[in-house]
């Protein structure tokens, strides 16, 4: 799989879950939630109009949008983990959604998506230094 391929499919799993967050399918939720999903949302969309050949200079900004996009899922996947089988409502307003540690697969993914990426970007790079200097 080459850097353009994950890029887009890194942006499109972000946007979907970003989605998930923002239109509360999970039921209600605080706005910091909220807040996070859109920010999902917009790395996700900053990784697939990167991935639509950009060119290699895009690549140092991807890998940092990656980087960041994967910090952000450490908290969601714990807190998934963490209230696996509970309410997560505060009670206002009251919910009955039982948390299931499955809701953190996509944050996983995303995770192990970036982590691919990073190591694809990095075997690129040192291919593209290797061959330059072997055509000096």
């Amino acid at each position: 799989m080459n850097e353009k391929n994950l890029k887009i499919i890194l942006g499109v799993i972000s946007i979907l879950t970003g989605l998930i967050y923002v239109m509360g399918v999970y039921g209600p939720t605080e706005a910091e939630v909220s807040t996070w999903g859109l920010l999902a949302m917009i790395m996700g969309g900053l990784m697939v109009y990167f991935g639509i050949d950009k060119g290699n200079k895009t690549t140092f900004i991807s890998i940092l949008i990656v980087i960041l996009l994967s910090i952000i899922q450490i908290p969601a996947i714990i807190l998934w983990f963490i209230f696996s089988g509970s309410s997560i409502s505060d009670g206002t307003p009251p919910s009955y959604f039982v948390a299931n540690w499955i809701y953190a697969t996509p944050h996983i993914f995303i995770v192990l998506l970036g982590l691919l990426f990073i190591l694809v970007s990095f075997k690129t790079k040192r291919n593209l230094i290797v061959q330059e200097s072997n055509n000096k």
